[in-house]
């Protein structure tokens, strides 16, 4: 009943409207008389659209409570969601920690055989020419192995987070890179670090699939925040077919564990490939 007679009065005030209209058209009335009618009406006509909002609002108030999730039923959705990603956090650590062990396995350890090997073979070499040249090799050897070991601590933890920030790390990703990389930022004067580095691996991750997978020529990064969310979009000019299921796009979420949603679209058909993460700072 209350709502019929909110919706009433409008119809009744655009009644009296025509009806006003019509005698200032016939002349019978003049402009100055109706003024104030014209001011009442108004007022009353923004009272009925509030009146309006607040009915929506007493009618939402009861589905919500009636049809909606109750405390109990969002508190262990909530729960769900905390458990969820304290998961993805140690699959993260533990494939980083298994990935940097078969870095140095397989990369520094074995590269560290090679000047071991040439320095033997220099010390048992009677001829000074061939001894220089081993020695020139081992020395090439040694700085290569020193070259692909920052590179190993780089991808653990790079230092340019602590004493240059997000924006200049991310400039290192964009010299080691294969393709072009362009990068917009719009962020806020201040980040939390986990923050921060949580942007750092998924812009990396990406980068580094984009190059490996999609073919790209061009990939462009932007980073916009405020005070409580940071969202990071990557997006390749590649041929597409990233599938939100598999290896490389899970990677991701484990990577930013914090972030409240990860995403990945193809448009058009066939590429290019959109990477959205959203990174709350609170």
């Amino acid at each position: 009943m209350l709502c019929t007679v909110v919706l009433g009065l409008p119809a009744v005030g655009a009644v009296l409207a025509v009806v006003l209209a019509a005698g200032v058209a016939r002349s019978t009335t003049s402009w100055s008389e109706p003024a104030p009618q014209v001011v009442l009406g108004g007022v009353l006509l923004l009272l009925d659209l509030q009146g309006l909002s607040s009915l929506g609002a007493l009618d939402a108030r009861p589905a919500r409570e009636y049809f909606g999730p109750s405390e109990k039923e969002l508190l262990r959705a909530r729960i769900d969601e905390l458990a969820a990603s304290r998961a993805a956090v140690l699959r993260a650590v533990d494939a980083e920690r298994r990935r940097i062990e078969r870095d140095l396995h397989d990369g520094v350890q074995r590269r560290l055989v090679a000047p071991a090997m040439l320095l033997g073979r220099a010390r048992r070499n009677r001829t000074p020419e061939q001894a220089g040249a081993l020695l020139e090799q081992a020395h090439q050897e040694s700085r290569d192995v020193l070259t692909e070991l920052r590179d190993v601590a780089w991808r653990v933890c790079p230092t340019a987070l602590d004493s240059l920030g997000l924006q200049e790390a991310l400039g290192g990703v964009a010299q080691r890179c294969s393709i072009p990389l362009r990068m917009e930022f719009a962020l806020p004067p201040t980040l939390p670090r986990p923050v921060e580095t949580a942007a750092y691996f998924v812009v990396s991750e990406a980068v580094t699939n984009a190059a490996k997978h999609s073919g790209a020529g061009c990939v462009q990064v932007r980073l916009t925040g405020e005070r409580s969310l940071l969202t990071v979009r990557i997006e390749d000019d590649g041929r597409g077919g990233a599938d939100p299921a598999g290896s490389g796009l899970s990677g991701l979420r484990d990577r930013g564990a914090r972030a409240r949603r990860t995403a990945a679209r193809r448009q058009p058909p066939g590429g290019p490939t959109t990477i959205i993460a959203e990174l709350p700072c609170v």
